[in-house]
């Protein structure tokens, strides 16, 4: 997929943690980092079936369209996988862009979160070796009620123990398991 779709099903969109801090303290080296990061990025995308989206510009963040949820999370979980010195990406994945958007701001670096919405979509078809994690639940979108807030999980990923960065998440189940 070259182009943005009229009607995406799946939103990915990624953040890297802590930016502004790796931007400040080594400018040269994040400038050097760039190049390869930005075609890995739209290697991975389009390796998947994915668009970049050039409506959210930004330097070490995009976005990502995907007719189907399956590809969306297996992109996901090949970008985390993938080496990106100095970059850790914070991921979200949802059926919405604003709802995408949210789990994304309130991921961690190395981390993707998944929206109910989104899970239910890939349920019996995740990537070899990857599972999902409930975290609890949050609201996506102004209008919309409650979603089950999921973590892909893989025996490559970080493993978190951090809370998110959300007030009104249930974050118990995280603690106990």
């Amino acid at each position: 997929m070259t182009e943005m779709p009229a009607t995406a099903t799946t939103w990915l969109m990624a953040r890297t943690e802590a930016s502004a801090h790796l931007w400040q303290t080594d400018p040269r080296g994040m400038a050097a980092a760039l190049p390869y990061f930005r075609a890995t990025i739209t290697h991975v995308v389009a390796l998947h079936g994915g668009a970049l989206s050039t409506k959210w510009p930004a330097c070490d963040g995009f976005t990502a369209a995907f007719d189907r949820a399956t590809d969306a999370v297996s992109c996901a979980l090949y970008l985390q996988l993938t080496p990106l010195d100095p970059f850790e990406l914070c991921i979200g994945v949802h059926s919405t862009a604003a709802g995408t958007e949210r789990l994304r701001d309130i991921a961690h670096g190395g981390q993707t979160l998944i929206s109910g919405t989104a899970a239910s979509l890939v349920e019996g078809d995740l990537p070899s070796g990857a599972t999902l994690k409930y975290l609890g639940d949050q609201r996506m979108d102004g209008g919309e009620p409650q979603e089950r807030l999921l973590q892909l999980c893989h025996p490559g990923l970080h493993k978190y123990l951090r809370p998110l960065r959300m007030p009104n998440a249930v974050l118990a189940e995280v603690l106990v398991n």
